[in-house]
């Protein structure tokens, strides 16, 4: 398998090549005190303060006036922040407004200042963000993933030193049932001064080297690979060196040799705002089914829903203020 995860049924082709909708089922979205209480125990800190705000009902201007009347100050523009993940409360007086938000928000006492860890260090550092999906818990096999990137003079962590603010992918399957082209489109930051970005993939039928055909805002640069457990890891040289807190945009297709493999998934681990993996299949060979699948981590069970695949014969995957876990789009075929 690749990896790099609203009304939902399947999907039947016909001998014209267009498609048939069975009877149509519902699957309820997540509601926000759902995804409130994952976020809560997993983090990060902005995504369960930004679920908390939501449900509260409260606009930041609301919440600033409440703050201030109780003693424990904080702007607007700092929630704003907070809750999006740009900066988080450090400081004594911040750490008391968070405390305040607990109370005016409904929470459980610490259930936002638990998710913030120890203080950050100063100066050049790498950010630790609570809620992200460590490599034991992301790959079944993340030992096949240090062995590649440390050729590369990397670590796992290294894979976050930009971090997704949003990314849309776009996976090609053809005629012959094979993937043979991703489209990536990242929003990412800087968690610390870099000149690159790391990617990870792997695949049970993994051969050769990747190819980038092409790319806006980077250029492919070394690549190396772990035959054993069919990870390869690709590093791209941005157009200019990013200082921490800088944003850049990415775009880039990798040609991984025609897979047979019938899923794609992505890892989340850090707070990323916004994801979708759309999957193309060609003209007249179209899945008898589609799902999308997501799990906590590697070893527990899939939560599962189908998919829909329309017209334009392409099955989507999206989500807002994805928790971390591993989100999956899988097919069948006739």
């Amino acid at each position: 398998m690749p990896t790099t995860a609203s009304n939902i049924t399947a999907t039947r082709s016909t001998a014209a090549g267009s498609t048939t909708r069975p009877p149509r089922t519902q699957a309820n979205p997540e509601s926000t005190a759902t995804r409130l209480a994952k976020a809560l125990h997993t983090g990060p800190f902005s995504l369960a303060l930004r679920l908390a705000v939501r449900q509260s009902g409260l606009s930041l201007e609301r919440l600033q006036s409440h703050l201030h009347s109780r003693g424990t100050p904080a702007s607007k523009t700092a929630l704003s922040y907070w809750q999006h993940g740009h900066t988080r409360p450090e400081r004594p007086e911040s750490l008391r407004a968070v405390t305040t938000l607990e109370q005016l928000l409904g929470l459980a006492p610490e259930a936002l200042t638990s998710l913030l860890g120890p203080r950050r260090p100063r100066g050049r550092w790498l950010h630790h963000h609570s809620g992200t999906l460590p490599p034991d818990r992301a790959w079944a096999r993340p030992d096949g993933l240090a062995r590649a990137l440390a050729h590369l003079d990397a670590r796992p962590e290294s894979l976050h030193h930009l971090s997704r603010v949003a990314t849309h992918l776009t996976v090609t399957v053809d005629a012959t049932r094979h993937i043979t082209s991703i489209a990536y489109h990242h929003l990412l930051r800087a968690q610390r001064d870099t000149d690159r970005y790391l990617v990870a993939l792997r695949s049970d039928h993994a051969e050769g080297p990747l190819q980038l055909p092409e790319s806006r805002g980077c250029r492919p640069g070394r690549q190396r690979a772990d035959d054993t457990t069919g990870f390869r890891v690709l590093e791209l040289l941005l157009d200019r060196p990013l200082r921490a807190g800088e944003l850049t945009v990415l775009d880039y297709t990798l040609l991984p040799g025609r897979l047979p493999d019938a899923e794609h998934t992505v890892r989340i681990g850090q707070a990323v705002r916004d994801l979708s993996v759309q999957v193309q299949f060609a003209p007249g060979n179209l899945p008898a089914r589609v799902v999308r699948g997501y799990r906590h981590s590697v070893g527990e069970p899939d939560t599962v829903a189908e998919l829909w695949v329309g017209a334009s014969r392409t099955a989507q995957l999206t989500e807002v203020d994805p928790a971390p876990g591993i989100y999956r789009v899988s097919w069948d075929w006739f």
